[in-house]
């Protein structure tokens, strides 16, 4: 896969009109936020290019987990989306997931989760490669149609599933609590 199909041509930040992968990789490694991408750019690497309009990060929950969340979020000037606040530790802390905007474009940080959708699993699960320059985890086929499944939205995620299953046949899953059992 080429570097163009995860996030397009390389472009000045005055050009960026979409999500910035490179730079949300390379600015949660610079703080050692240790992460997953999850979400469309995962979907993209996995055979159905699509559009996205953010980028997606799965991270561990926990007080050194908030401290690298904080120094990411000040590295990429974010705000959340729905107010434009500057986050605090403590919003951090009570916070299951974060949308945030940020001079990469749009950014949702999910943090934890229940097995098998936790940090743990989909981390142990994630495929590392390298992405312009930098080491990168990316969720595994089984994890994405996991996360796919459990959204559940008309598009993209269902549609994302028949796409992937097309390209892949049957799909890997595992049963999800609350959504199977």
């Amino acid at each position: 896969m080429s570097q163009d199909e995860l996030c397009g041509p390389d472009s000045s930040e005055d050009e960026l009109s979409g999500p910035d992968l490179a730079g949300v990789v390379a600015d949660a490694n610079a703080v050692g936020l240790d992460h997953v991408v999850i979400g469309g750019f995962a979907v993209i690497y996995h055979g159905h290019v699509r559009a996205t309009t953010d980028s997606d990060l799965l991270v561990p929950d926990g007080p050194e987990a908030d401290a690298a969340i904080m120094g990411f979020l000040a590295r990429v000037n974010a705000r959340r989306l729905r107010d434009n606040k500057i986050l605090t530790p403590e919003d951090i802390t009570e916070a299951e997931s974060l949308r945030v905007n940020s001079r990469h474009g749009i950014i949702d940080i999910v943090r934890g989760g229940l097995p098998p959708l936790d940090y743990d699993t989909v981390a142990e699960r994630a495929e590392a490669v390298e992405f312009r320059g930098q080491p990168m985890h990316i969720a595994s086929l089984r994890s994405l149609v996991g996360f796919k499944r459990l959204a559940h939205r008309p598009d993209p995620d269902r549609a994302d599933l028949r796409n992937l299953e097309a390209i892949h046949g049957p799909l890997p899953t595992d049963p999800i609590p609350g959504l199977d059992m």
